[in-house]
């Protein structure tokens, strides 16, 4: 998934649920976490974060949530292991 749509995902999911202060801009929101999807210990922060709050949600697309924790998974898996030598 493209950068630029998982940002979107991510911010879009965490207004909705009330994680991010709506009185924050969405534009530098988007900028600083894009940013921070450099660092595999935000990244598994924030897949921490998505999952304790949609286990509170009732109206939820649970198909939406999968793609994102599994495309944020594979982002933090590619950081941790970025510089791993295989054998």
């Amino acid at each position: 998934m493209e950068k630029d749509i998982l940002v979107e995902k991510i911010i879009r999911f965490c207004f909705d649920c009330e994680v991010l202060d709506k009185s924050m801009n969405q534009s530098e929101t988007a900028t600083i976490v894009a940013k921070r999807l450099e660092d595999a210990e935000f990244v598994e922060s924030l897949i921490n974060t998505i999952i304790t709050r949609a286990r509170t949600l009732k109206d939820l697309d649970v198909k939406e949530l999968k793609e994102l924790l599994i495309e944020l998974e594979r982002v933090r898996l590619e950081l941790e292991y970025k510089d791993y030598n295989m054998v």
